[in-house]
């Protein structure tokens, strides 16, 4: 069985799940427990499993409808279920973060339901969706309650397409009670605030060029997804500024670096010597070109804010990119703070720069 290794820690993370097991479409991730295992291997009906998804991928090449798949591969094992599912999920009008986030979460829980020995989808009950919405994350921390809550509208979205397939199934995870989310929104962080980020983010040693760099960005207004997806050729430090390629709800913008930001950035670009084609902050390998990178550089910037002795009191990854825009709003208005931010309404734009505005 093949496993990912930390450099670091030399610590096992698990095996890597799935890899060719489901369609291109739905290929699986590596879960969040260390006790799942490749679904086409594990559970009493493992081969089923097997025979069932080969069916599934079968009739969806030749072209059958959701509704005659799904009756022919029902109960012949949880990777041919999924892959009927996702088939059908993906077809629906979807953002591709939704796509990749949420699809992402389907798929660590039907490994985690095929590791214990779950013989199909349509038998889940509600202590199988309680012990995923609480499982502990890769580095065997209690999730956030962020997460718990995506977690679940994950399973809302597989058991809504399962009731439409389905019409016997009940949606288990709907009489889970979960605590409500923290209501504070995101603010800007002040001048000084931003100086101790700032300071921070240079004090880092393991990963200095990345909390800097991902910084200078967000100062530049940048959202998370736009950090992961930003290349040093959209980068123009002589003129300052960086091509920020929208990622939703946010619009495709010019960005200008700050002061601190372009002279940064140039140091990181002397050092690192960069090809026009390279992430200016770089992907950890296990992150490839999914969607994780988003939320890498999520956590990256909540370290580097938690290192500055900032958290709570709706100091977030975003407040960073807040700053930026207050400081347009400052010089320029609120026009001209909407189309940095990349928000299409000057209300929205309003109640994100000044949070106490109802």
């Amino acid at each position: 069985m093949d496993y990912q290794f930390c450099k670091r820690r030399r610590c096992r993370r698990g095996p890597l799940i799935g890899r060719g097991s489901l369609a291109p479409s739905a290929q699986l991730a590596v879960p969040d427990r260390v006790m799942t295992m490749d679904t086409d291997r594990v559970s009493p009906s493992s081969n089923s499993g097997v025979s069932g998804l080969r069916l599934a991928n079968q009739l969806i090449t030749q072209g059958s409808s959701a509704a005659t798949t799904w009756a022919a591969v029902r109960g012949q094992g949880i990777a041919g279920e999924m892959d009927v599912l996702m088939a059908t999920w993906l077809a629906r009008p979807l953002t591709p973060a939704s796509q990749a986030r949420l699809g992402e979460l389907m798929r660590r829980f039907a490994t985690r339901l095929s590791a214990s020995g779950v013989p199909s989808l349509t038998t889940v009950g509600v202590e199988e969706c309680e012990a995923f919405l609480w499982a502990p994350t890769r580095r065997n921390a209690a999730p956030s309650i962020h997460t718990v809550h995506l977690r679940r509208t994950a399973l809302r979205d597989l058991f809504s397409v399962l009731g439409d397939l389905d019409a016997g199934t009940v949606d288990p995870s709907r009489v889970l009670d979960l605590p409500a989310r923290e209501g504070r929104q995101t603010r800007p962080l002040t001048e000084a605030e931003m100086t101790l980020v700032r300071t921070a983010a240079l004090g880092r040693s393991r990963d200095r060029h990345r909390a800097v760099s991902a910084i200078s960005l967000a100062e530049a207004t940048a959202t998370t997804g736009e950090l992961a997806q930003i290349r040093w050729s959209a980068v123009d430090l002589a003129v300052g500024t960086v091509l920020l390629p929208g990622a939703s709800p946010v619009e495709e913008r010019t960005g200008a670096f700050s002061a601190w930001g372009k002279a940064t950035l140039t140091r990181v670009a002397n050092e690192v010597d960069p090809a026009g084609d390279d992430w200016v902050i770089p992907r950890r390998a296990h992150y490839g070109e999914s969607h994780s990178a988003q939320a890498a550089m999520a956590n990256l910037l909540t370290k580097v804010l938690a290192s500055a002795g900032l958290k709570g009191s709706g100091v977030r990854p975003g407040s960073i990119r807040l700053w930026g825009g207050s400081h347009v709003l400052a010089e320029r208005g609120i026009e001209a703070a909407a189309v940095a931010l990349g928000i299409q309404s000057l209300d929205a734009t309003r109640r994100a720069l000044s949070p106490e505005v109802p």
